[in-house]
């Protein structure tokens, strides 16, 4: 960790650990795009291209197609919690000062800090996440995932059940082990840490027997899930499943090869 302990706090000299907004359409300044004015760091300290800053390792994350079109990311994690937050321009939302809602410790990972400040250099308030999922490494045991994986929320009309409801991802269970899983959240607009639980599958078991990478979502709002058996970008084992809904009992869910 010593060589990271200045990643997502330092947006004076470091993109790592930000998230970034530019302009592709225009270029300025020499560069191959352009930096929006109203960007948080745009004529003050900071670099311009950061548009919110303290995450870990930010993988994964959507635009809601609705719902005043809230911004999602998924955060991978060290050792002990993984995360999902809904991103604000300027916002610092706290690695690794925090990871997830709890303190975290730099000099050993797998131990959580009884206290740590609230506020960064500049006087924001650290962010907390939406949703907070144990690692699979947690020494207190109860992990849910290796990583978690940014998704979407479900404005599609196949499943009804779903609607407007942030459907996220398990890269795996367990480290060396194809076990991936797709979550649901019953969360709002309310403070605090959103509730979740596991998506059953009709076309799967406990697990889909592969990684999950990612998500899609169409016009439609209907959801893909994007998988393979391989770790690493390798292989041809890739797979592009779509969610769709039990025609017979919408309160149950299938997976549909797209």
């Amino acid at each position: 960790m010593e060589e990271q302990s200045h990643n997502g706090q330092d947006v004076e000299a470091n993109f790592m650990g930000s998230i970034l907004r530019i302009d592709v359409n225009s270029s300025r300044n020499g560069n191959n795009y352009s930096i929006p004015r109203d960007n948080p760091f745009v004529g003050k300290a900071g670099l311009d291209e950061i548009y919110a800053y303290g995450f870990r390792n930010p993988y994964r994350f959507s635009f809601d197609m609705s719902g005043g079109n809230r911004l999602f990311a998924g955060d991978a994690g060290q050792n002990l919690y993984e995360e999902v937050s809904i991103v604000r321009k300027g916002g610092n939302y706290g690695w690794n000062v925090k990871e997830a809602t709890h303190c975290f410790n730099a000099a050993n990972e797998l131990t959580e800090l009884p206290n740590c400040v609230r506020f960064d250099a500049f006087g924001n308030k650290l962010i907390d996440p939406v949703l907070e999922l144990r690692n699979a490494s947690h020494p207190g045991g109860n992990g849910i995932t290796v990583a978690v994986i940014g998704g979407n929320v479900y404005r599609g009309n196949d499943i009804p059940g779903l609607k407007g409801k942030y459907v996220f991802g398990s890269f795996s269970a367990a480290e060396g082990a194809a076990q991936g899983q797709i979550f649901v959240s019953r969360g709002g607009f309310e403070r605090g840490l959103w509730s979740y639980e596991k998506l059953n599958l009709k076309s799967f078991g406990e697990h889909l027997g592969q990684y999950v990478k990612g998500f899609g979502q169409d016009l439609s709002g209907e959801m893909y899930v994007l998988t393979t058996v391989e770790v690493g970008p390798t292989g041809n084992t890739g797979k592009i499943y779509k969610l769709v809904g039990n025609k017979k009992h919408h309160g149950e869910n299938k997976s549909g090869r797209d």
